[in-house]
C-alpha cells in the first residue's frame, strides 16, 4: 500500500550523503532508551546497580558541525540523561557512565572537547584514546564486574569486529552487544584469494558459501556469525544467548551495506529490538526513495509526478503472508500452547521476520477459524497476540 502525502521524514542536513547512519543512528537512539529502561525498572531483581555504555568506536565522522548532532555520541548522551530522569521519577536512582574510545588524534581531540562541554546531568562521560583492540581490557576495568553493559560496537573497517578480537568483551556477564557487520565488504572477501584466514578469523570458522548467492549467502554469513558470536555469551539453561540483526541497506542500490547485530541473554530483548527494527524499515524506505527521487530529478532536471512517498510499499521485502501462516500451522496443535516472551522470540531469532509478519499472518488464521486464542474473548485486528501476557493458542481441529 502506497504511504499518503504528507509523511515525508525530516532528514537533519548533516545525514545528507549519509542516510544509512541517519537509520542507524534512529535504531541505536530508539533501542538505548527502551533499554536502559527496561533494565533501570528490573535494576533490583536483576543486582544491578549501574548502567554503562561504551562506544568502542567513537569518532566523530563525517560531521563537521560543533553540535555534533549525526553522531552516536551526542544522541547517546542524550539518551542516558532522559533515561536518567524518567528513572528516578519512578523511584530508581542508578548511576550512568558512558565511554568513548576513538584512535585517530584530530577525532579524539574533537570527541574530548565535546564530551567535557557537553556533559550530561547525572551521567559521568569519558573519552579514551587509543586502538580499540589494544584497550579491550582497560575498558573491561572501567565497566567494572557488577554493572549492566552495552557495547556499541561500529568500526571503518571489519576486522575488529572478529569474534576472537571480541571474545573479551562478549565473555562479561550482564553485557549487550550491537555490532556493525559489514557484510557488503564481508560478501566479496570471501570470494577473494588471500582472504580466506582473514575471513575465518572473523566468522570464527571457514564458511562453505560459494554455491549461494544473493539472500541465501547474506544469511548464511550472518548466521556463523552469530552462531560463533554466541558460544561465548555467559549464558544459563534458562537465559541462552540471542541474536537478531536489522539490514542497512546500500542508499543507492538494493542491497545490504552492513547489519547491525544484536546480542543478548534476554528475550525480550530481541522482540523489543525487532519491534524497533521494523518501525525503522519503513523509515528507511521513505529516506532511500527520498534520496533517489532527488537524484533523479537533479540528474534529469525534471520533476516527477509522485511525490517520493506515494512510491514506498510498507509490504515491499516483508515475508510473504502465506509462508508465516504455514509456519504457524506447523508450530501450532490442537493442544493449546502457550507463546510468551521466549517463544515469540525464538520464532524471530529463527526466521528472521518481523512481529508485525507473524501478527498479520496470526490474525489471517483467526479470522479464518484456523487459529484460536484461547486468552483473547474477541479478535484483535492489530495484535492477536499479546506474548508479553503468554496466552495460549490452539489450531482448530476440522482446520488442520
Amino acid at each position: 500500500m502506497a504511504r499518503k502525502k504528507g509523511s515525508s521524514i525530516s532528514m537533519p542536513d548533516a545525514y545528507r550523503g549519509r542516510e544509512q547512519a541517519f537509520v542507524k543512528h534512529g535504531l541505536l537512539k530508539a533501542y538505548l532508551e527502551k533499554l536502559f529502561l527496561i533494565v533501570g525498572m528490573s535494576s533490583q531483581w536483576l543486582g544491578v546497580k549501574e548502567i554503562c555504555y561504551v562506544d568502542c568506536f567513537a569518532g566523530p565522522w563525517l560531521d563537521d558541525s560543533e553540535s555534533l548532532d549525526s553522531t552516536s555520541i551526542a544522541v547517546s548522551l542524550r539518551i542516558l540523561a532522559r533515561c536518567r530522569r524518567i528513572l528516578i521519577d519512578q523511584g530508581k536512582d542508578l548511576s550512568f557512565r558512558a565511554l568513548y574510545v576513538e584512535k585517530d588524534p584530530a577525532a579524539f581531540t574533537r570527541l574530548q572537547h565535546y564530551v567535557k562541554e557537553h556533559a550530561q546531568e547525572g551521567v559521568q562521560a569519558q573519552a579514551f584514546p587509543g586502538d580499540f583492540v589494544d584497550l579491550r581490557q582497560q575498558i573491561l576495568d572501567w565497566c567494572g564486574t557488577r554493572s549492566f553493559a552495552l557495547f556499541f560496537i561500529d568500526p571503518t573497517a571489519w576486522t575488529p569486529v572478529s569474534v576472537e578480537v571480541l571474545r573479551p568483551l562478549l565473555e562479561r556477564p550482564q553485557s549487550e552487544f550491537l555490532i556493525n557487520f559489514m557484510y557488503d565488504f564481508i560478501s566479496r572477501a570471501v570470494s577473494m584469494e588471500g582472504s580466506q584466514v582473514a575471513i575465518e578469523l572473523l566468522l570464527g570458522e571457514s564458511p562453505i558459501v560459494e554455491h549461494l548467492h544473493g539472500l541465501e549467502r547474506e544469511r548464511a554469513l550472518l548466521g556463523i556469525y552469530r552462531r560463533n558470536l554466541k558460544k561465548l555469551i555467559p549464558t544459563t539453561r534458562q537465559w541462552p544467548a540471542r541474536s537478531a540483526y536489522v539490514r542497512i541497506l546500500d542508499p543507492e542500490k538494493n542491497r545490504p551495506k552492513y547489519h547491525l547485530v544484536y546480542l543478548t541473554g534476554h528475550p525480550r530483548g530481541i522482540v523489543v529490538f525487532m519491534e524497533i527494527s521494523e518501525k525503522l524499515d519503513l523509515v528507511q524506505k521513505r529516506v532511500r526513495a527520498q534520496m533517489q527521487q532527488k537524484r533523479r530529478i537533479e540528474k534529469t532536471g525534471t520533476l516527477e509526478l509522485f511525490d517520493s512517498d506515494e512510491l514506498v510499499r510498507d509490504e515491499e521485502g516483508h515475508v510473504s503472508p502465506a509462508e508465516v501462516e504455514r509456519l504457524w500451522r506447523e508450530r501450532l496443535s490442537v493442544e493449546p500452547r502457550s507463546f510468551g516472551w521466549t517463544e515469540f522470540a525464538e520464532m524471530l531469532e529463527e526466521t528472521d521476520w518481523f512481529p508485525g509478519d507473524f501478527q498479520r499472518a496470526l490474525t489471517n488464521l483467526i479470522k479464518a477459524k484456523v487459529v484460536h486464542n484461547l486468552d483473547a474473548p474477541k479478535l484483535r485486528p492489530r495484535r492477536p497476540l499479546h506474548y508479553e501476557n503468554g496466552e495460549r493458542l490452539q489450531l482448530i481441529e476440522d482446520a488442520k
